[in-house]
């Protein structure tokens, strides 16, 4: 194990994380609700911009392709195991450079596909290092499915509403790191790339 590996490994299991608080008008996961226990160290990200050259699937714009590099770049020491994207090219793309560096190669899982992410992710081994690039609708879903519930979220988005919430649409310089603890999985949020303004309720995912 390089020693860039263990420094990342080392700091995660160290901190004393905390499940982030809910989001306005939202509830604390309950405690008692039988959470997917964790063994793997889970990174949750966001797809970065996207260009406007496609509504349903777009490539990423100038921006994104740029914080997807920025990305690669705060993660290719942190011993990334595997790499997952939802179905979108936009997913995809802000994985790729990070999948170039590390030379891995990507999997796929329907964006809908929930129960199928967790049980991978689950399933995955304690010693596993797994990034999930997804949507400003799944990253809480999927962080909520973990027993834990992120904060700052935004309760609508594109006219829907979900009980996790949603990133706010600008929002695509969050990452949450998921570890597991003895009492569930414990996040940290932290920043990248070029700072994204706070938003209101958004309209993208």
């Amino acid at each position: 194990m390089s020693t860039s590996r263990r420094q990342f490994l080392a700091a995660t299991a160290a901190l004393p994380l905390t499940s982030l608080p809910a989001f306005a008008g939202g509830q604390e996961p309950d405690p008692a609700s039988a959470a997917p226990r964790l063994k793997a160290r889970v990174i949750l990200v966001r797809h970065t911009e996207k260009a406007k050259n496609d509504p349903r699937d777009p490539d990423l714009s100038e921006a994104g392709r740029e914080r997807a590099e920025a990305f690669a770049r705060m993660f290719a020491a942190a011993g990334v195991t595997v790499l997952i994207h939802s179905e979108y090219k936009r997913t995809r793309d802000t994985l790729a450079p990070l999948a170039k560096q590390l030379d891995l190669t990507s999997e796929t899982l329907p964006a809908r596909d929930m129960d199928g992410l967790i049980a991978r992710l689950v399933g995955a081994k304690g010693t596993d290092v797994i990034v999930v690039a997804g949507h400003s609708n799944t990253i809480p879903a999927i962080a909520a499915r973990l027993g834990v519930t992120l904060r700052d979220l935004t309760e609508t988005s594109m006219n829907t509403r979900v009980p996790e919430g949603h990133l706010p649409h600008d929002a695509y310089d969050r990452v949450h790191v998921l570890t597991p603890g003895p009492d569930g999985a414990q996040a940290l949020e932290l920043r990248y790339g070029v700072p994204t303004p706070a938003a209101k309720d958004g309209e993208e995912h």
